[in-house]
């Protein structure tokens, strides 16, 4: 704990430095305040230029992995915001201002209520849309009468398996010919979102950081002057914490996105750009620190989608013989699973290397793991050449850091494939 703890302190001698450095995520936010909300923001569709395939190569199968789509809230997050709210409503310590924020925060809740954490409406919309745009995109994968089989897995939390419900009823939308198998479990889980090493220790230092960071940052001073009357020893009984009580109806700010709920607009209402700018990367590098791979804890991060990876490699595998029925392999996870996932393969962008207190300058969660995050690699054949690979991240053709594509952003599968095997031999702890 102690080297932990060490670190997350180096990381804030870092901070200084970065707060005057040139970054755009300011202007990203005051662009859309809802990227604000970082790993929380909802799936933003944003195509990125494209590279050609070489003449002869047809797309034939497809290995994806997918974060479930938009949620609500989850455990006992969703309950804070509101718990602060009602206690001082009680405490008839809210100005007018205060009892509107407080309809917002209760209207969020109530569609909170034994829904904790499961998947929205809005969820479901982005992994449909996702799994058209996919179809479209590589419709010979889908309508080989030779491969017909799509083999799925999910994690067995319910807003994953609702995500992998919508996506592959698009699919077959499109393609009424597919024949599914739909595997979930705990065995399932362990294997697209395994547990990190050290991971409480982890966690630890990502709060502290993300503390650290805040009070440094952060002004709750404004939210409170405009949501509670002038009695401060009264507003303390209720709030002992005005950064707390900020980060909490930022917090709910930032999930109202996944739940749509009308008339809730706690960022555009109740919080300023920059009180929103100031808020940001704090979160973030909780983000990057937590689940990323930090030049911290990348190491004991990533090490954790090693069975994932080995799963991703021998079923291409098995999916490139001649002979086989195999169209897709999709998977269905969460944010602690694909993250580390690209960490290990290293890709370029989600994967990159960094200090905590420093991601915000050059990583944005709101771009690398919003809500239904999606690795996509496509793999093309032509007769007698060995196949490519091209892979999406995001919808947005992505690169293999320190490997170099044999045409556009095509990889060679036997290149990719030893790349990923040295990263899974050195990830071993």
């Amino acid at each position: 704990m102690k080297r932990f703890r060490f670190l997350a302190a180096a990381a804030l001698l870092l901070c200084g430095a970065s707060l005057s450095a040139q970054s755009d995520y300011a202007s990203l936010i005051r662009e859309d305040p809802d990227r604000a909300a970082g790993v929380h923001h909802s799936y933003e569709y944003r195509p990125g230029p494209g590279t050609a395939v070489p003449d002869g190569y047809t797309p034939f199968y497809v290995s994806h992995y997918g974060r479930h789509g938009s949620r609500r809230a989850t455990s006992g997050s969703a309950r804070k915001a509101y718990e602060y709210m009602d206690s001082a409503r009680v405490a008839g310590i809210l100005t007018p201002e205060g009892e509107e924020l407080y309809k917002a925060v209760a209207a969020i809740y109530s569609d909170h209520v034994d829904m904790v954490g499961e998947l929205t409406p809005r969820g479901g919309r982005e992994h449909r849309a996702i799994a058209q745009r996919l179809h479209d995109r590589v419709q010979p994968v889908w309508h080989d009468p030779a491969r017909r089989q799509v083999f799925v897995q999910s994690s067995n939390i319910p807003r994953c398996l609702l995500s992998m419900a919508h996506f592959t009823a698009s699919l077959d939308d499109n393609a009424p010919e597919l024949v599914f198998d739909f595997v979930t479990g705990d065995r399932y889980l362990d294997l697209l979102a395994h547990d990190y090493y050290n991971n409480d220790e982890i966690s630890e230092a990502s709060n502290e950081l993300m503390a650290e960071m805040a009070s440094e940052r952060v002004d709750p001073s404004r939210l409170m002057k405009t949501v509670f009357i002038a009695d401060s020893a009264r507003v303390a009984a209720v709030i002992p914490s005005p950064l707390d009580f900020t980060y909490r109806i930022f917090s709910y700010g930032g999930i109202r996105q996944c739940t749509e709920t009308p008339d809730a607009d706690i960022f555009g209402r109740f919080f300023t750009l920059d009180e929103l700018i100031a808020w940001y990367p704090c979160y973030n590098a909780y983000i990057y620190s937590a689940m990323a791979n930090s030049a911290e804890f990348g190491d004991h991060v990533i090490w954790a989608a090693r069975g994932l990876l080995r799963d991703i490699i021998d079923r291409a595998d098995a999916a490139l013989r001649d002979d086989s029925p195999t169209a897709a392999d999709l998977r269905f996870g969460h944010d602690s699973g694909i993250l580390p996932l690209a960490g290990l393969m290293d890709l370029v962008g989600p994967g990159d290397r960094l200090h905590n207190a420093d991601a915000s300058d050059s990583w944005q969660s709101f771009f690398q793991v919003p809500m239904a995050t999606n690795l996509q690699m496509v793999f093309y054949r032509k007769p007698g050449a060995e196949p490519l690979v091209k892979l999406w991240y995001n919808e947005r053709e992505t690169q293999v850091r320190g490997l170099s594509p044999v045409s556009g952003n095509c990889y060679r599968w036997s290149d990719l494939r030893a790349h990923f095997e040295r990263r899974i031999a050195a990830a071993a702890l």
